[in-house]
């Protein structure tokens, strides 16, 4: 298995609107049950000091889902954005920093907005998925 590069991963991201992402979670993982099973294996990825940080690091980011053009950013906007931030708040919790980990930390923001809209219509209807 290859080694995460995170700037490999933000090339890969642009040009692409964020929602589009969600919403290949969305239909790649079917039910809010399978979404919830794949969040909560990303944060068995991480590394052990980062675990606790996963709940307080997506309520961090559902902040942002109530602004209609976050969803239409370009995604390698919005994984640079996660990412820096995700950065800051291990350091500030003296957790891992790899980019294994950034990567996860990302994953884990991602995947709880798919898991949000898988059962709520409202949401899907707002973000255009």
């Amino acid at each position: 298995m290859e080694d995460i590069n995170i700037e490999k991963l933000k090339k890969g991201f642009k040009g692409k609107p964020f929602n589009r992402l969600i919403r290949a979670h969305f239909k790649k993982q079917k039910t809010p049950s399978n979404l919830l099973n794949a969040c909560v294996g990303t944060v068995e990825m991480l590394p052990p000091s980062a675990r606790n940080l996963a709940e307080g690091f997506i309520d961090r980011w559902n902040q942002r889902a109530y602004d209609r053009e976050f969803w239409k950013t370009d995604t390698s906007v919005i994984f640079s954005e996660i990412v820096s931030d995700a950065r800051k708040f291990l350091l500030e919790a003296d957790a891992p920093t790899d980019d294994e980990t950034l990567f996860n930390m990302f994953q884990i923001v991602v995947l709880s907005y798919a898991y949000s809209a898988s059962d709520q219509p409202n949401m899907r209807k707002f973000i255009d998925i």
